[in-house]
């Protein structure tokens, strides 16, 4: 009975060594190397510029910023569409909200602003 007791015991032991190996792994495979952020940051910036409506928000907002009033009178967008669009231009870098809620580029916006 006891030998029993012993196996059982050194099959959970295993079991979790195991466990904790493959956990492990999963977080080592998480790990991006640059190559690949800099390839997810491309994408993300080639995406956000890909859309017209993105790309009318650019020009809006331009040099002075653009409240969010503002910008769903100029583009004719509901409220939900407006806020997925200027969510992906804020992930993509190409916008932010100030303090005031006043959208404005950031550097790469107006980077990428006379290229519209």
């Amino acid at each position: 009975m006891e030998g029993m007791e012993e196996k059982k015991v050194k099959e959970v032991e295993e079991a979790k060594e195991t466990q904790v190996d493959e956990i492990d792994l999963f977080f080592d495979s998480l790990e991006k190397s640059e190559e690949e952020i800099l390839q997810e940051k491309c994408e993300k910036t080639f995406y956000a510029a890909s859309n017209p409506l993105r790309r009318e928000i650019i020009k809006s907002v331009c040099f002075l910023g653009k409240s969010r009033a503002e910008l769903l009178e100029i583009t004719g967008l509901d409220e939900p569409t407006l806020n997925f669009h200027t969510e992906v231009l804020m992930r993509a870098d190409f916008l932010f909200q100030d303090k005031d809620g006043i959208y404005r580029l950031t550097e790469i916006g107006m980077g990428v602003l006379p290229k519209l």
